[in-house]
């Protein structure tokens, strides 16, 4: 059945895209700042490279992913611009907590509030851009807004490294004394505050498009599931799939500033300012890519032109990675990895259009909710400890952080590249079936 609504205009859609972007982006500082700091953090709290991989992953994972699958139904149920505001002050909250953590437990504690917090960013703007674009028009707005990790971390490692380069001592504030890192977790937590603020002054989209009913009624998640078992196949290549790239990604963010500075000997405001450039440009051009190349090859005949992107994605992921970090030389160090980054990023805005694709609008943000489930329980939990069991548990030497990473990529890349190939026919005939 379908919505005849009139639909936002594209000035005031574009307006709160641009704001959910920033939303996305603030989120992504304040996740991913803490991987720049991870040897100043540990030299401070006296922690190791398994006890950061802990808070790195379960430490957010865990709250992320129990808070996911209820907010995606709260995004169904309820104001998706409260609901997003909740999620962005409980993060906020937590991000400053960081700054008063003193051993390994107040930090994971910390950590586990902003997966809390941000488990609201993905299904409830999903939800909201799929209600501000027509159909056909959503690839790139979805890809615009995907922009945000990148943006962030690539901010989240400028910002640091000008702290780092500023504060080379402790700092005494009204009595209590900061390390840098902790003064830098407190100043990134001010944004998600005021951004809150002005979030409450927009208005909610009405809900358009299908819906996977006669008439539309109360359901409950056990009709969720039941959509999904219909098209379980479908489903399963990529979500599983997807979240083995989510897991190079991840563990890309995570260790690629450690393995810099630790292998190849750069200082951390080095790291910062010139991999945060990189990261920014890089994952920038990859996620708005995708669509560019989706739309490309569906010119040139290829009907199946969104699984070919996950598979040239993954494809690469499989082979230039592991080599890179193997035997690229300090004077390639920037090169290698924008390409890394570009093929990361290059499928997941077509990852996220694909899922609307396939789902009816009144199980999108319940459906967003289970996809950034399965995303972290397997990519957080996976990506930023995989590397330290090889360095501390395998090679028993931190300074093998160049063999876990390329052995990281060539397990996961791989396994994405062959559940992509084998659930093909299911995942293109679902693609195609409810648009």
């Amino acid at each position: 059945m379908s919505d005849q609504t009139i639909w936002p205009s594209k000035k005031y859609a574009w307006f709160f895209t641009t704001i959910l972007l920033i939303s996305y982006t603030v989120s992504f500082i304040d996740r991913a700042m803490i991987n720049l700091l991870i040897d100043p953090i540990r030299s401070d709290l006296n922690l190791s490279d398994i006890q950061m991989g802990q808070i790195l992953g379960p430490g957010f994972m865990i709250s992320y992913i129990l808070f996911s699958l209820p907010i995606g139904r709260m995004v169904d149920k309820f104001n998706r611009i409260a609901v997003l505001i909740g999620g962005i002050l409980l993060w906020s909250i937590a991000t400053a907590a960081h700054g008063f953590s003193s051993d390994y437990y107040s930090l994971f504690v910390s950590r586990a509030g902003v997966g809390a917090g941000e488990a609201a960013v993905t299904p409830a703007s999903w939800s909201l851009i799929a209600d501000l674009f027509r159909p056909e028009d959503r690839a790139f707005p979805m890809s615009f807004y995907l922009m945000g990790p990148y943006i962030g971390q690539g901010l989240a490692l400028l910002f640091g490294g000008f702290i780092i380069q500023l504060y080379t001592s402790p700092i005494v504030i009204l009595g209590f004394t900061f390390q840098p890192w902790q003064m830098i977790f407190i100043l990134i937590a001010i944004p998600g505050f005021v951004l809150s603020f002005g979030l409450a002054f927009l208005t909610e989209p009405k809900r358009k498009g299908l819906i996977n009913k006669e008439k539309q009624k109360d359901e409950s998640f056990s009709d969720v599931v039941s959509y999904i078992k219909s098209k379980s196949s479908a489903y399963f290549t990529l979500m599983i799939a997807a979240s083995f790239i989510v897991v190079l990604l991840y563990t890309f963010q995570a260790w690629v500033p450690t393995y810099i500075s630790r292998v190849h000997g750069w200082d951390l405001s080095r790291v910062g300012y010139l991999f945060g450039i990189v990261t920014l440009i890089s994952g920038s051009l990859g996620v708005l890519s995708g669509p560019v190349l989706e739309r490309f090859l569906n010119k040139r005949g290829i009907k199946n032109s969104t699984h070919a992107v996950f598979l040239i994605s993954a494809s690469t992921l499989a082979i230039i990675p592991p080599l890179t970090f193997l035997f690229v030389t300090e004077n390639f160090i920037l090169p290698g990895m924008f390409i890394i980054s570009f093929f990361i990023t290059l499928p997941m805005a077509c990852f996220a259009s694909g899922l609307q694709k396939m789902t009816p609008q009144n199980y999108r943000g319940s459906i967003s909710g289970l996809y950034v489930f399965i995303m972290n329980i397997v990519g957080l939990s996976l990506g930023p400890t995989v590397v330290p069991f090889f360095t501390s548990v395998i090679f028993q030497n931190d300074m093998s952080i160049n063999l876990a990473l390329s052995y990281t990529f060539l397990i996961f890349g791989p396994l994405s590249f062959a559940i992509f190939f084998l659930g093909r026919k299911s995942l293109n005939k679902a693609l195609l079936s409810n648009q």
